[in-house]
């Protein structure tokens, strides 16, 4: 009778990555398989919303958006969070726009990374 037993296989701990408008215009590099949480201000006062303008679904899938934090204030909407996994294996560029979806198409803030998956 042997009590040895194989080695068990190296799993990958997914890694969650977390972004904020600071990051906009940079690189993050992820592993297939991580999470990037992406959470900027939310603009909804004056009809403001973050809208995903750029993203390859073979590379980053969106598997969450929320809204949160808001203090109940007058103008206060709080944050919007974004959450991303990686799913393949290249490079791709992410981007968000917030703007007003009526009247003329007017652009509050934006945000872009560079995403390297390996």
């Amino acid at each position: 009778m042997s009590l040895t037993s194989e080695k068990p296989k190296d799993l990958q701990t997914p890694t969650t990555h977390f972004l904020t408008i600071a990051d906009t215009n940079g690189t993050v590099v992820l592993k297939k398989g991580d999470f990037l949480n992406l959470t900027l201000q939310d603009f909804g006062d004056g009809g403001y919303a973050w809208t995903v303008t750029k993203i390859d679904s073979k590379l980053l899938f969106q598997t969450e958006q929320s809204t949160w934090g808001s203090s109940g204030m007058l103008g206060d909407f709080g944050k919007d969070t974004w959450i991303f996994s990686a799913i393949g294996i290249g490079s791709t560029t992410l981007n968000l726009e917030c703007a007003r979806p009526f009247g003329d198409h007017e652009v509050c803030q934006q945000f872009s990374i560079h995403v390297d998956i390996v």
